[in-house]
C-alpha cells in the first residue's frame, strides 16, 4: 500500500514547525544565559571602579531619585523572593530539596510563583548592574548576595542549564568576597539598621 502524499506533507510540515520552534528556544536562551554573563562583567566593572574610586564621588547621585524608587521597589521584591524561599526550606531538610520537591506537586502554583518571581529578580539585577552601583556600595554588597540565591534557585528548577548557573553562583560569591574585603564594616549610623534587617533575611 502506497502512503499517503497528504501524510507526508503533514509530517514534512509538523517537523519544520518543531524545528522552527526548537530554533525560537534556542535564541532565547542564549541571549538569556548572554545576559547573564553581561551582567556579571558589568558588576564587576562596578566593583573594579569603587576599588579604584576618588573620595570626591563617593557622594555622587546619592540623591537621584529615580534610583532610589526603583531600589525601595526591588527591596520589596526581594523581600518577598526571601520569604518564599524561607517558606520552602521550612518544608525539607535543604533548601535545595524543598525547591526541588515542588516540581512534583501536582499543584504547580508554588513552582510557578517561585520561577515567576525569579524572573523579576533577575531582570532587576540587570537592570540595576547597568547604574553606578559603585556609588551605593551596601546596596552593591546585597544585589551580589541576593543573585547568588537566584543562581541557586535557577540551579534547582532548570536542569538543561544548572552547571552553567552552579559557575555563575561561584562567580557571584567570589565577588562577595572581594566586597567584603573593599567595603568597610564600619558605615554611615543611618544605614546601619537597613543593612542589618537585609543580612538577616538573606538564606545562607
Amino acid at each position: 500500500m502506497l502512503n499517503d502524499p497528504e501524510d507526508a506533507y503533514l509530517e514534512l510540515e509538523s517537523e519544520e514547525i518543531l524545528l522552527g520552534w526548537y530554533e525560537i528556544e534556542g535564541v532565547r536562551n542564549i541571549i538569556e544565559l548572554s545576559r547573564q554573563v553581561r551582567t556579571l562583567l558589568n558588576y564587576k566593572t562596578e566593583t573594579i571602579t569603587y576599588r579604584f574610586r576618588s573620595n570626591e564621588n563617593t557622594s555622587m547621585n546619592q540623591t537621584d531619585t529615580e534610583f532610589l524608587n526603583l531600589k525601595q521597589k526591588f527591596e520589596s521584591l526581594a523581600l518577598k523572593f526571601i520569604t518564599l524561599l524561607r517558606n520552602f526550606k521550612e518544608t525539607a531538610r535543604t533548601l535545595e530539596e524543598g525547591i526541588q520537591s515542588l516540581c512534583f506537586y501536582t499543584e504547580k502554583t508554588p513552582l510557578k510563583k517561585l520561577e515567576e518571581i525569579t524572573d523579576q529578580i533577575f531582570v532587576q539585577i540587570h537592570h540595576f548592574s547597568e547604574k553606578n552601583l559603585h556609588n551605593h556600595p551596601l546596596f552593591l554588597k546585597i544585589l551580589v548576595k541576593l543573585t547568588q540565591e537566584a543562581c541557586f534557585v535557577r540551579k534547582c528548577i532548570n536542569a538543561q542549564f544548572s552547571k552553567f548557573f552552579e559557575e555563575l553562583g561561584k562567580n557571584y560569591c567570589n565577588l562577595e568576597k572581594e566586597l567584603e574585603i573593599l567595603i568597610p564594616n564600619r558605615i554611615p549610623e543611618g544605614n546601619i539598621i537597613k543593612e542589618k534587617r537585609h543580612d538577616e533575611v538573606l538564606i545562607s
